[in-house]
């Protein structure tokens, strides 16, 4: 059985023209795309991704080239309610050089003028057969998808900011799953790698978007707290210019005592006894204090990432019977929209990178440690659960593998 290749095996074949299978985590979309670079394309690339793939074919640029081409966004960003909040520009076709649009040919023909650097407004039509996917500003720092992860294998490749994607579907019509995905590349040897290996990739050849940090400190003062007198900063994202605050207590040390606390407004401030926020923000500074010094990041990421309105929705699905995975996917939202490469940026601009993290969640370990963050130990957060959100931290547990040993 075929293993998995690594980044620099997957730029050779990029560069040589070849497909390379891109997987993305399995607690995400848990799908796999066939990906070549955009400046490669040919018809015979678009008639293989179209017969063995089956997916919807598509072209990830950059937010820079969708402006230079005066392409709007197939629905505004407020009110993208898409699973995985992909950027879906208005599908083009070609001007000039193609017929109907539809086959292979005229597909590649418009690939090359969609993703090209002289193309202007006028070279395309709208609406189209190719769609393109505007990556984030910020790239994978800023979300972890299949459309970054394309533009920025093709910036490692050293070809242009823009690749040609197309979801891989089984004969059944069925999404293909990681060993699906395996026997294809073993059929038609091609590499196959994961997102995952490329953000592992980008902390030691980092992009030029990623060198320089995706937030900028804004403010600072001294806090005085109930648990001891805090350094506070407020911190301006780039990418999404929200704000986010880090609480220090004491010297760095190394590791640092660390908490990364999502906003919620209903636990923390108002007392919802729904979740265990408010609690787990409550131990956080206490652990800190006792410890005699640690950080607390306080991200605007209310509700998993879908926003304050968005949550109450979800609640009001939950009085029906929903659980809290159910709510988000009844919204059309993923379980957990959250991203930590901010996360990462902040505690680097404290001189924070080696910590003990305040946490059950393992997969908030990973995606720091994948952003650079070394994380020494774990420290468990477990609060003692409600008649209420009993069923809360159950989901938690058995939906988001959550370490709680109490329910």
């Amino acid at each position: 059985m075929k293993a998995l290749s690594s980044v620099p095996a997957a730029l050779i074949a990029l560069k040589q023209g070849k497909i390379v299978i891109l997987v993305d985590d399995p607690r995400r979309e848990n799908e796999g795309d066939l990906f070549m670079l955009a400046d490669s394309v040919t018809p015979a690339n678009v008639n293989f991704m179209i017969t063995h793939g089956r997916g919807l074919v598509c072209v990830a640029i950059e937010s820079t080239q969708a402006r230079r081409l005066a392409l709007p966004l197939m629905v505004p960003a407020h009110e993208n309610t898409e699973n995985t909040q992909v950027n879906f520009g208005v599908s083009v076709n070609a001007a000039h050089g193609i017929t109907s649009g539809t086959s292979t040919h005229d597909r590649a023909k418009t690939i090359r003028t969609l993703t090209s650097s002289r193309s202007v407004p006028a070279d395309i039509t709208r609406p189209g057969h190719v769609f393109p996917l505007i990556a984030r500003e910020g790239g994978l720092r800023a979300r972890q998808g299949h459309t970054e992860a394309a533009v920025a294998l093709a910036k490692l490749a050293g070809a242009g900011p823009a690749g040609v994607l197309c979801e891989i579907l089984k004969e059944n019509g069925r999404m293909a799953r990681l060993p699906d995905l395996i026997k294809m590349a073993d059929r038609f040897d091609l590499p196959i790698l994961t997102i995952k290996d490329i953000i592992r990739y980008l902390r030691t050849h980092p992009l030029k978007y990623a060198a320089s940090s995706s937030v900028v400190r804004e403010a600072s003062a001294q806090l005085p707290t109930a648990h001891g007198t805090f350094g506070v900063h407020v911190y301006h994202s780039t990418l999404d210019k929200r704000e986010h605050v880090a609480l220090i207590l004491g010297d760095v040390t190394s590791p640092m005592l660390t908490r990364v606390h999502s906003r919620c407004l209903t636990g923390d401030t108002l007392g919802s006894l729904t979740c265990d926020c408010g609690e787990q923000l409550r131990m956080s500074f206490e652990m800190i204090q006792r410890a005699g010094g640690g950080v607390l990041l306080y991200l605007d990421q209310e509700g998993r990432g879908i926003g304050l309105a968005n949550k109450i929705k979800a609640y009001a699905h939950q009085a029906c019977g929903m659980d809290t995975v159910a709510a988000n996917r009844a919204l059309g939202f993923a379980p957990d929209l959250r991203t930590y490469g901010i996360a990462s940026d902040i505690l680097r601009d404290l001189g924070v990178l080696h910590i003990s993290l305040l946490t059950n969640n393992p997969e908030k370990i990973k995606a720091l440690k994948a952003h650079g963050i070394r994380v020494v130990k774990r420290v468990p957060l477990e609060t003692v659960p409600t008649v209420v959100n009993r069923r809360y931290l159950s989901t938690k547990k058995r939906k988001f593998g959550h370490r709680l040993g109490s329910v």
